[in-house]
């Protein structure tokens, strides 16, 4: 009777920490993969310490980690004239009655992007307006007058689909080049992307700082 007791608790201890042990591991998995999740964020850079890049976002201050492998874009804005085929471009626009897109805000994408979130979704930033966002390869461009508004009509194909943009004449069109730390100056409106540190910062692996609203 006396080693039945015993090994009735040695099973059981062994179940026990066979059990806290899986526990254990799931929980570390967790954590690892809540951190490891790329997120981004959008916001106006109020300092820069060293490494450390302060945003205040809509939702607060952030910080971003800057590193050697951090990717930083600027925006310059180009002539409307530049829009040509064979750019991959994003686009934020407005489905319109007859079916096709007028757009508000158009960026190139600086050529190592291309691929970079292809297709057509609801504006993340701001769901509820109605505003699209497509990144996408320019098929065709061609100069059009609709409803006595000039501008260009692009065609923008994406895997699984298209659409026509109008782009009118006076809509900011800006190109994404590849720069340095010097484009990071307070005061810039910039959005960052990377992984989130265990110490709730972003450790940011590409910073694109936007050219200046007109």
């Amino acid at each position: 009777m006396k080693r039945f007791c015993q090994w009735s608790y040695i099973r059981g201890f062994s179940m026990a920490s066979v059990i806290g042990l899986a526990l254990i591991g799931g929980n570390a998995g967790a954590q690892t993969g809540s951190a490891g999740k790329t997120i981004s964020v959008n916001g106006t850079i109020s300092s820069i310490t060293g490494s450390d890049m302060s945003v205040m976002a809509n939702s607060g201050p952030v910080v971003v980690k800057l590193g050697g492998n951090t990717i930083i874009r600027g925006e310059v804005p180009v002539k409307f004239s530049d829009i040509s085929s064979g750019m991959y471009v994003g686009a934020t626009a407005e489905k319109q009655p007859d079916g096709t897109f007028r757009a508000s805000r158009l960026h190139i994408f600086s050529e190592d992007q291309r691929g970079t979130g292809e297709g057509h979704r609801p504006l993340t930033s701001a769901p509820q307006s109605g505003s699209t966002m497509t990144n996408a390869n320019v098929e065709n461009v061609e100069d059009v007058a609709v409803q006595e508004v000039k501008g260009r009509m692009v065609t923008l194909k994406y895997k699984g689909g298209e659409i026509k943009v109008l782009v009118p004449a006076d809509t900011p069109v800006v190109k994404r080049v590849v720069g340095d730390r010097r484009l990071l100056t307070p005061g810039s409106t910039v959005s960052a992307s990377g992984p989130r540190a265990e110490d709730g910062a972003i450790v940011g692996s590409q910073i694109t700082v936007r050219a200046p609203a007109n």
